[in-house]
This record gives structure tokens, sequence and C-alpha cells, in this order.
């Protein structure tokens, strides 16, 4: 199920017109005649923000559990993001990309199939920790300098342990479709 959330931005701007009107021309606001005026101008602010800053849309799963699960996941998955932005390796980055994808499909496949929480609790429990863990200590020792032969070397070790953690996050989301492919399969098989 998609639900719309939307922005708060367009109240804020409705709210910083009568601001502005306040500062720019305090006494026109005590003018009842200008009320109308100042409430047409945040209204057309508050449209024109709502143009430019729509929402986002969540897919939600309908169990409390699970959504709570999802946006926990999400967030984590939103902080590789953020490393992937500031780290210019291309290798760190296919890997990244490997696995926020992998990721956020799993995540959808978890919206439409609430069922499937007990399959991805290892994904939610070790995998997806553990990435978000060791990128978050590549980038600290990253930007510490200077950076010492253990760091390095540790470096390295993160550098070349995330593609077999990108394999594990696309295996966790084969391991989800291994039913549905099964269900394929026979369906074929009797045809």
């Amino acid at each position: 199920m998609k639900k719309k959330i939307k922005s708060a931005i367009p109240i804020y701007a409705a709210a910083a017109v009568w601001l502005l009107l306040g500062l720019i021309c305090p006494k026109m606001l005590l003018k009842i005649w200008f009320w109308p005026i100042a409430a047409a101008l945040s209204a057309s602010a508050y449209f024109v923000a709502q143009k430019f800053f729509p929402g986002r849309e969540a897919v939600q799963s309908g169990d409390r559990n699970v959504d709570a699960m999802i946006e926990q996941g999400r967030s984590q998955l939103a902080r590789l993001k953020a490393a992937n932005d500031e780290i210019p390796d291309a290798d760190i980055s296919a890997a990244l990309n490997r696995m926020t994808n992998a990721g956020e499909a799993i995540f959808g496949v978890l919206a439409r199939d609430p069922k499937q929480m007990q399959a991805v609790r290892k994904f939610m429990n070790y995998y997806l920790p553990t990435a978000d863990k060791l990128m978050q200590s590549y980038r600290l020792m990253r930007d510490t300098t200077p950076v010492s032969e253990n760091m390095a070397r540790a470096m390295e070790s993160i550098r070349k342990s995330l593609s077999m953690i990108a394999d594990a996050f696309e295996k966790q989301l084969d391991n989800l479709y291994g039913d549905r492919a099964l269900d394929i399969e026979t369906d074929i098989d009797v045809l």
C-alpha cells in the first residue's frame, strides 16, 4: 500500500509570507482590508511551494512492526548512499550501488508481503548494520590524517569485503523470490 507523505515546506512558505509582511509593513497588518491580500499571498506561496515540494510516497505494508523495520532499514540505506556520495572510489561506489539497489528491492518485497519479515531478519540484524558500521568506520579512517599503516590495512580490508556484502544483499533478495520461482516452475511443469 502506498501512502502519500506531504511535505511541510508549503506550510512554512505560507507562514513566511505573514512573517515577511509583518517585518516589511507591520502597520498594514493592523488594517482589516489588508488581511485578504495577505491571505491571498500566503495561499499563493503555499500552492507554489507545493508544486516544487510535493512530498514523497512511502510504501507501507499495513503492519506497524514491518513498517518500522522498513523505516529503520531505509535510514541505514540512506547512510550507505551518503557514504557513496562522499567516497570517490569506483569499486566502493559499485558495491554500495549494488547494496542500496538490493536493499530497496528487499524493502519493496517486504512492504508487499509482510509475511516475509522472518526471511528478512538476518538481513536487518546482520548484513545491513554490518555494512553501515563498516562504511562509517571507513569514512572515519579516511577523514583522519595522517593515515597509519594499520588504518590503511583496515580500509583496504573494508574495501575488499564490500563486494562480498553486496553479494549477500543480492542473495537475500534472491531468496525472497525463491518460493515464487518454485511456484512458477511448478505451474509451467503442470502445463
